[in-house]
């Protein structure tokens, strides 16, 4: 629900956005009730993984005027 509202927002403003969620419990399906604090760092470090990995696949700069697309 917090992502939505943000993308909504981002929309509403023509601004981009983009979201990286990590599960971090196993929403009741565990019959030993709420497993966050065992899931807490591996949700973390996953999400970390993923943005590291995204930021090193964005181009290095994209020129002043220049979309990010491709479109000049």
């Amino acid at each position: 629900m917090e992502t939505a509202a943000v993308a909504h927002v981002a929309y509403v403003n023509r601004t981009p956005f983009i979201a990286f969620r990590a599960l971090s419990d196993l929403a009741g399906g565990d019959p030993a009730g709420n497993q966050f604090p065992i899931f807490i760092r591996l949700a973390a470090d996953n999400s970390a993984r993923v943005v590291r990995d995204f930021l090193k696949a964005l181009p290095a700069q994209v020129p002043v005027g220049r979309s990010a697309v491709g479109s000049p």
